[in-house]
């Protein structure tokens, strides 16, 4: 049963290890200003002008580099925690502390929205939920957001069963 949970979460958590860095790669690039070069495109005028906007829709363009380096604190716990898995030790905790580097960027990133964090979560909209396509298209809602944040509670439960199924084997051979 363990080989059914334990790929699924490695999986999903190197999604989020993806995501995080792109994430913190993102803000990074807009609170240093980088420009990627482009020369002899025609589109990227319009296609920047698209990205700046949906930025400043999801909350991005107030980035610092507190969020930079939470996001990446996040994603270096969380590869920790994938490789742990995958090499069959304690991954829990650093999943946890994983958790708490996410959940402290939310957290911090909420404080520019009305209401704070407990304004944010009355936001949340249930019936969003049953449209996925239009979450993906709007990250920046509280519904996406505690969305997100509900997918990685859930891995971290995966994370937490599969430890249990390790460590009573490992009890079970005398290690």
């Amino acid at each position: 049963m363990a080989f059914v949970l334990r790929w699924p979460a490695i999986l999903v958590m190197l999604a989020v290890v993806l995501f995080c860095v792109a994430g913190a790669l993102g803000a990074a690039g807009l609170i240093a200003d980088f420009q990627a070069p482009s020369v002899g495109v025609e589109q990227v005028d319009t296609q920047v002008a698209q990205a700046q906007s949906a930025a400043a829709q999801t909350g991005a363009a107030n980035a610092t580099w507190i969020d930079v380096g939470l996001l990446a604190a996040a994603a270096v716990l969380f590869l920790i925690s994938a490789i742990r898995l995958i090499r069959r030790t304690q991954a829990f905790w650093t999943w946890l502390l994983g958790f708490a580097a996410y959940g402290g960027r939310w957290a911090w990133s909420q404080q520019y929205n009305e209401g704070g964090v407990a304004g944010t979560i009355r936001g949340v909209d249930i019936g969003a939920f049953t449209h996925p396509q239009a979450l993906l298209n709007d990250l920046g809602s509280p519904s996406a957001q505690v969305g997100i944040l509900g997918i990685i509670l859930i891995v971290g439960l995966f994370v937490f069963i599969v430890d249990a199924v390790d460590r009573a084997h490992w009890d079970k051979q005398g290690a």
